[in-house]
């Protein structure tokens, strides 16, 4: 059985026979358990953030449900809390629902009524996380459509700007031709202005909406495709791809043009971060992707690696560690690869160097 979000629980009850029941009834169905026996035993324990369900005893030798409910929810944001009560008691059950308790379980606990109150929890769970994601999409799309249209507005203006400044440039170069100090210093400028130009189009191309055409394509042909674009960058260096696909499928439906992006932005990376040899490995594996079928692509160096605020940041527009360039580059990949329905996330890879991986879904959502 599969649990896509609720699959650590903790159960909560001083009765060492109820906890091995439970533990018994949700390691069979693939759930990660935890078990406490007390109030200070339960908030003594760890990794709130991967907790999606409490089955929580209604009386506790150290205090009750309704006094533990709101430290639960401070600790445990992500978790539904479930009461376990006897039938003399449900107008302590009842209590704590008022005080956020997703559901309540009749003791002797009944093991296809639980896996009812599980499923129901991970349903809502899911359903909420679908609509803020949702909602998360479309004020992004909000956002990118205000910037593209100020971006529009303000790259024709100063396109006019720069174009006067260049012809000005141009005439200022032929007054000073016997002056190599001042030729240099125009060289400078028109390089700047290039570089404004690049920052204009790049956060045009951002914020413009990504309408894909996707066709089945089997995706080395796409990342090889990108690997040979870099020819210029890679010449006099020892560069070097390497696949490890070891028989997996790699035939994706994507946008070809799209997704070489993404690859060249990540090799671009990774040229610029190594100092010596280069060696780029592409792993592929089978993985799974909101219960579809997926096709996961790790793409590792042999670079510094990332530092943890490179790692949480790397997918930030204009963040950048490297002297030249925008910091979109890797922004546009996610926008690109969150379009396709996929997911792309700095990795924990076990060698030094840095990890992305890409997850892209093996049908069209």
């Amino acid at each position: 059985m599969n649990h896509p979000i609720a699959t650590r629980v903790l159960v909560i009850d001083d009765d060492a026979d109820t906890q091995a029941n439970l533990r018994d009834i949700l390691e069979l169905d693939d759930y990660e358990v935890v078990t406490a026996g007390s109030a200070a035993e339960a908030l003594a324990c760890a990794d709130w953030e991967r907790t999606r369900a409490i089955i929580l005893d209604r009386v506790l030798p150290d205090g009750t449900a309704e006094e533990l409910l709101p430290r639960l929810k401070e600790l445990a944001p992500h978790a539904d809390i479930l009461i376990v009560t006897g039938h003399s008691d449900l107008q302590g059950a009842i209590a704590a629902l008022r005080q956020g308790a997703a559901d309540y379980i009749l003791k002797p606990i009944n093991p296809d009524a639980l896996r009812a109150s599980l499923a129901r929890i991970a349903e809502r769970q899911r359903l909420q996380s679908q609509l803020k994601h949702a909602q998360e999409q479309a004020l992004q799309s909000a956002r990118l459509a205000a910037i593209g249209q100020m971006m529009t507005g303000l790259a024709h203006e100063s396109g006019n700007a720069l174009a006067r400044s260049q012809a000005c440039l141009e005439m200022l170069a032929l007054e000073v031709q016997d002056r190599p100090e001042a030729l240099d210093l125009i060289q400078r400028i028109q390089k700047a202005q290039d570089h404004l130009r690049q920052l204009y189009e790049e956060v045009r191309g951002y914020a413009a909406p990504l309408r894909l055409e996707r066709e089945v394509w089997d995706v080395s042909g796409v990342w090889r495709q990108a690997w040979t674009n870099l020819a210029v960058q890679r010449q006099g260096r020892d560069a070097e791809l390497r696949e490890e696909t070891a028989g997996v499928d790699l035939h994706c439906p994507v946008d070809h043009f799209r997704l070489e992006q993404v690859f060249r932005n990540m090799f671009e990376n990774s040229l610029a971060a190594c100092r010596g040899p280069v060696r780029l490995t592409l792993a592929c594996a089978d993985a799974g992707l909101d219960g579809r079928p997926a096709l996961r692509i790790a793409v590792r160096d042999n670079g510094p690696g990332l530092s943890p605020e490179q790692r949480q940041r790397i997918f930030d527009p204009f963040f950048t560690t490297k002297t030249k360039g925008t910091g979109l580059g890797m922004a546009i990949a996610k926008r690109i690869i969150d379009a396709h329905g996929g997911l792309i996330a700095a990795g924990n890879g076990a060698g030094p160097g840095a990890e992305i991986l890409i997850t892209l879904p093996r049908d069209v959502p």
